[in-house]
């Protein structure tokens, strides 16, 4: 696959020399942003760089960040507000939270300004953030996106439809994107930047840089692209707790939120096998109720670097770190989605045959079997170490130092570099 070249050339904002960086991260939930650019953020900091974060979820801050010793700040948000049915696009997503209203758009990028300006930005990084790019669009400043596929949509007018399996009629998407593009060119008029034509364009900046890979994308419709691959495990959390009974071991992480949580906990506790479970948010009530010696619930975020390498099956809800840290491990997973995002990225993996998906949207019985199959039947197992062997010679190392290089080189606006 070919690079695609930056469409905009940053202006010079300095030396790379300690650049003040800010990270935005605007949507989502859980360490699933936080956790993959922890490592990038380190190694910043040690060349000499200050990282300030800007953040949608103050738990992971305090969980994380504190312990880290970064700069944290809260991003601005609003609300998801209630549209009709599930979003049929990523326009639809936008107008969901804040992009089908002209003053709460305005509000959001003022607010994105103004924390840009308190920590005297030189760059942003933006990880699924729109807003905050329209913000530093709006002030001049350059913008690297960190996308794992679905954050930042293909440069399509207009934007495809989420679900390839559903078809929306065109006139439908296109309707949804005029409803968004037309508030955002009002904000773009407000600041005096010049309107779009199409959605995508908001994320026509400096840089892209797709950390994921090509088998895993969630929009198969992407066309050409430069893939950086994921960043290496920020090593987060304890060293998984297993029990000493003998036999496959089984690495379970999941929330609350998951539709069939219990079903898997029901499982998990009738086969026997030794596991290890993180799952915050799960009710004391409920810990109680499936406490066993051969389940050990961790306490705290475990280490998904040694959870991977350890175990032989992972069942989790398809975050693209866990996912793809079993995936290079060689190891198959059983995937439970419960949002749109997560089941687009499980169905890449089991098509790839590397995992089974559990619909969220159906109702189950036993998992047990499901997760025998991926420990006795050799076929899931095989397309996970498959994946692994594909990818052998990645280095994810490499992949954050060749990041620090283009983040430094946005600062003084040089010019792209192959990689």
């Amino acid at each position: 696959m070919s690079r695609r070249q930056p469409a905009r050339t940053p202006r010079n904002t300095g030396s790379a020399k300690g650049a003040k960086l800010f990270y935005a991260w605007e949507f989502g939930a859980g360490l699933g942003h936080i956790g993959p650019f922890l490592p990038l953020a380190r190694a910043l900091r040690e060349r000499g760089h200050q990282v300030h974060w800007a953040i949608t979820q103050t738990g992971p801050g305090a969980q994380v960040l504190d312990t880290e010793g970064f700069t944290w700040l809260q991003a601005p948000n609003l609300p998801e507000r209630v549209r009709p049915g599930p979003p049929l696009s990523y326009a639809d997503i936008l107008l969901r939270y804040g992009y089908g209203n002209q003053n709460d758009l305005l509000g959001l990028v003022v607010a994105w300004r103004e924390l840009m300006r308190l920590t005297g930005t030189q760059l942003v990084l933006a990880d699924h953030a729109p807003t905050a790019v329209l913000a530093a669009r709006s002030l001049g400043l350059p913008v690297m996106l960190f996308s794992n596929g679905f954050t930042v949509p293909p440069r399509l007018h207009p934007l495809p439809a989420l679900r390839p399996w559903q078809p929306v009629p065109e006139e439908q998407l296109l309707a949804l994107e005029k409803e968004a593009l037309d508030t955002v060119n009002a904000i773009q008029a407000h600041f005096d930047q010049p309107s779009f034509s199409a959605l995508w364009q908001i994320f026509d900046v400096a840089e892209e840089a797709l950390l994921t890979y090509p088998e895993l994308d969630h929009y198969e419709c992407r066309g050409d692209a430069y893939y950086w691959g994921c960043l290496p495990n920020a090593a987060i959390g304890v060293p998984p707790p297993w029990p000493p009974q003998t036999g496959p071991r089984l690495f379970a992480y999941l929330r609350p939120e998951m539709p069939h949580a219990e079903a898997v906990l029901s499982a998990l506790h009738s086969l026997g096998l030794p596991t290890v479970i993180y799952f915050p948010g799960l009710s004391t009530a409920a810990r109680q109720r499936f406490d066993a010696p051969h389940l050990a619930f961790a306490d705290s975020p475990v280490d998904l670097h040694r959870a991977a390498a350890e175990a032989d099956v992972a069942i989790t809800y398809s975050s693209l770190a866990t996912a793809t840290g079993f995936l290079l491990a060689g190891k198959p997973l059983l995937l439970l989605p419960f949002h749109l995002e997560q089941f687009l990225l499980a169905r890449r993996i089991a098509d790839l045959g590397a995992a089974l998906l559990v619909n969220p949207e159906q109702t189950v019985g036993d998992l047990g079997p499901a997760i025998l199959t991926l420990l006795n039947e050799p076929g899931h197992a095989a397309q996970a170490r498959a994946f692994a062997t594909r990818y052998a010679a990645f280095s994810q190392e490499q992949v954050a130092h060749n990041l620090v290089r283009r983040i430094e080189s946005l600062v003084t606006g040089s010019p792209a570099h192959e990689q």
